[in-house]
């Protein structure tokens, strides 16, 4: 009688791992823009009506890259089609809004089904170029304290800087000063130092005279963007 020896072939099933799903870490927006500010402010450079704004995406990730992610921008709730798309972190446009109100910017960043999907906004506020006008105290040094009237004696030497803020220029040279005081010319004028006014101005009245010193500054770059500003001054 044979015998026949039956063997059982047992498959043990092993699971490959899955790929792990990335994940973000951090998502923030940040703005900046090109505006002028003196090289001693300390302050934030702001944006005006026609000057550049850049947003940019602060992203990282885990279990992948953040450029492998699509980000959709808006603006005003528009969507910026010619400007979204995968890896666009960067994001860039002109301001057109007036002083006191602000621009919305909104991100979306997702990757191809969906399974990530984040968003963030940030309100950018404008404001209007600025000029501060400052007197000399010695020399060549000028100060930070702006007055709004001056009291000077007849004959008298002088010197004003106006300093300006929040223009679409990248050097002074990209403005235009002029200055115009009692009894002068008016002195128009892109130099370097166009910023600062140099005078000596005499009474002729016994009286004290009475009068201002104004000095309009206007962007070369953009023309729209001004300010001015009016300085009182008593001569004794």
């Amino acid at each position: 009688m044979k015998k026949f020896v039956f063997s059982i072939l047992i498959l043990v099933l092993i699971p490959f791992a899955a790929s792990a799903e990335m994940v973000i870490n951090k998502f923030d927006l940040t703005w900046s823009t090109d505006t002028y500010t003196p090289f001693d402010y300390s302050g934030r450079a702001l944006p005006v009506a026609g000057s550049k704004i850049i947003v940019n995406a602060i992203v990282s990730a885990s279990n992948g890259s953040p450029s492998n992610l699509k980000y959709s921008w808006f603006l005003e709730d528009i969507f910026q089609q010619n400007k979204s798309g995968y890896g666009k972190d960067s994001f860039y446009f002109y301001a057109q809004k007036n002083s006191g109100s602000f621009h919305t910017v909104r991100l979306q960043i997702f990757n191809e089904d969906r399974s990530i999907f984040e968003e963030q906004s940030i309100q950018i506020p404008i404001t209007s170029p600025e000029i501060v006008v400052c007197p000399s105290s010695g020399n060549a040094h000028f100060s930070n304290q702006e007055n709004k009237t001056y009291n000077l004696s007849s004959g008298e030497k002088f010197s004003l800087i106006a300093r300006p803020y929040f223009f679409s220029a990248n050097k002074l040279t990209d403005l235009k000063f002029e200055w115009t005081a009692p009894g002068q010319e008016p002195i128009i004028s892109s130099e370097y130092d166009a910023s600062v006014l140099n005078l000596k101005i005499e009474k002729k009245v016994p009286d004290v005279f009475k009068g201002n010193i104004w000095v309009n500054v206007t962007s070369k770059i953009e023309e729209a963007q001004k300010a001015f500003k009016s300085i009182n001054i008593n001569i004794y």
